[in-house]
């Protein structure tokens, strides 16, 4: 994956994928392609908010225990 790709240009090419299978207009051969790019789009973006939510419960903990000091 990407080092440049960020949780936003992730979200937009899921977007754009899943656009392109609505309108049923995917060639068979890169069917299988798509789906596997938008796999790891989709635990890059999983990935990413499990981070985010953990550095948010990280600051909410030591913020908790800077205020009971």
């Amino acid at each position: 994956m990407s080092e440049d790709l960020t949780y936003e240009n992730a979200m937009h090419e899921l977007s754009e994928i899943l656009s392109d299978l609505e309108r049923s207009e995917v060639d068979v051969d890169v069917l299988a392609t798509k789906v596997g790019r938008g796999k790891e789009l989709l635990q890059f973006c999983e990935s990413r908010l499990e981070k985010v939510g953990q550095e948010i419960a990280d600051l909410v903990d030591t913020s908790s225990k800077s205020e009971t000091d």
